[in-house]
């Protein structure tokens, strides 16, 4: 197989023809694009022809209606050559026109009213800016980069995996429909519908450091039931909303345990009250007939989803025990950790690339959050996270540091050439 286009001196040569202007103005369309998770129809599409101009077959994969992962792919010429999966989400976590208020007290940077997108000196502004319509717009110039150059075509496929529902949200209880549909619903049904690699890289905003490895999460609901009586007979009645805080109470002794037991890297598995609900605000003279806490815990990689819910069902059987609380426990979010050797060969490519690019080594992070990772890498897709972000000290929603999406641009490129000029053999042989 021919192996001319992994040489540096070739590599150096084809990253100086890309084109900053243009990345930087397909990350601003992208950011121009309303596109919270249920309504990735508009970007899909945008992105669709992005891609279709730089001569990609697009196929637009209908997950449910009016929402598309867009699969695009660059054909090599070797059928033996490896295969590269560019994999991003085109949903973000919170919608451009949402109250201005609560985007506020995210980032500072959001616009009340489109364009939602701004350009100010090195920084681009707007939401997915960050997370992560940037990257997006970095494979894209990674292919156009290669193509410009003027090289042959490369004996591997190139895939750009533009999905929906990334973004860590589900269905649970009243809290139904497609804006819900996250947490992995894209990419699930990409891999199950065609879209397959050797290897991949997402480039989630991980600042320019190689996240070989990521938690897993459980979301939990614990409820409580209470009678519903009348405040002037409630004297002697059990509160649901005032069990619910012990319940609080023994998860707050439980968790500095937990996290010290589950650490993983030096890094300790964080634990989220994210929600409680109990009775009706209207009715206040009224106790609360029901109580529900929804918990996210997060645990590191080669725990089974089995081993959090036992942990969790323990504390409130401690409860039970002492003090008669009786709470029904549900699992409804089983979100799996990605694991990698950093002996893989996508690894290995992405480290070469970055020391190429910069002339220093890559720092390897590991991260509580989620990313389509996990999905990838049990199908048989070893996938590392390395994406752009802010600059240094800035790593804030809303914000992107266009110097290093440029840099980030230049070694997907890097990476893309090394990887689609080896045979499928030696990518799928983890280094030694």
């Amino acid at each position: 197989m021919e192996k001319s286009r992994g040489k540096t001196a070739s590599q150096s040569d084809v990253v100086e023809s890309l084109d900053s202007q243009r990345l930087v103005q397909d990350a601003l369309d992208l950011v121009n694009v309303n596109s919270p998770t249920g309504r990735e129809g508009e970007a899909a599409e945008l992105y669709a022809t992005k891609l279709r101009a730089l001569g990609m077959k697009v196929v637009m994969q209908e997950v449910e209606e009016r929402r598309y992962n867009v699969l695009a792919t660059l054909r090599g010429d070797d059928s033996g050559a490896a295969t590269l999966m560019f994999n991003g989400h085109l949903d973000t976590s919170f919608a451009a026109d949402e109250d201005l208020e609560i985007l506020h007290s995210i980032s500072p940077v959001y616009r009340p009213g489109p364009p939602w997108g701004r350009v100010e000196g090195d920084w681009l502004y707007g939401m997915g800016a960050f997370n992560m319509k940037s990257a997006l717009a970095a494979y894209a110039a990674a292919v156009r980069t290669i193509q410009d150059s003027g090289e042959q075509k490369l004996p591997g496929d190139i895939v750009i995996a533009g999905v929906v529902g990334e973004i860590e949200k589900t269905q649970v209880d009243h809290y139904n429909g497609p804006q819900y549909r996250g947490y992995g619903h894209g990419t699930a049904y990409l891999v199950s519908h065609g879209g397959t690699a050797d290897v991949a890289i997402l480039g989630e905003p991980t600042g320019l450091r190689l996240m070989c490895a990521h938690s897993g999460s459980c979301w939990f609901k614990i409820g409580l039931r209470g009678a519903l009586v009348h405040t002037g007979h409630a004297g002697s009645t059990k509160n649901a909303i005032l069990q619910m805080n012990r319940i609080l109470t023994a998860l707050e002794k439980w968790i500095p345990d937990y996290q010290a037991r589950f650490s993983y890297m030096g890094s300790i598995p964080t634990v989220n009250v994210g929600s409680i609900e109990g009775g009706w605000p209207w009715r206040a003279s009224r106790t609360p007939g029901f109580c529900n806490l929804y918990l996210d815990v997060r645990f590191p990689p080669r725990h089974h989803a089995l081993d959090i819910r036992n942990e969790v069902r323990t504390v409130l059987g401690r409860l039970k025990a002492e003090e008669g609380i009786s709470a029904d426990l549900d699992l409804y979010v089983t979100d799996e950790w990605s694991e990698i050797s950093e002996d893989e060969y996508v690894s290995h490519s992405v480290k070469k690339a970055h020391e190429s690019i910069f002339q220093n080594s890559v720092e390897t992070v590991y991260f509580s959050w989620s990313s389509d990772a996990n999905i990838l890498t049990r199908h048989g897709i070893p996938a590392v996270n390395y994406g752009p972000s802010g600059g240094p000290g800035k790593e804030t929603r809303g914000t992107m540091y266009i110097p290093n999406l440029v840099s980030c641009a230049k070694v997907y490129t890097i990476s893309a050439m090394d990887i689609c000029s080896k045979s499928r053999a030696e990518i799928r042989k983890q280094t030694k």
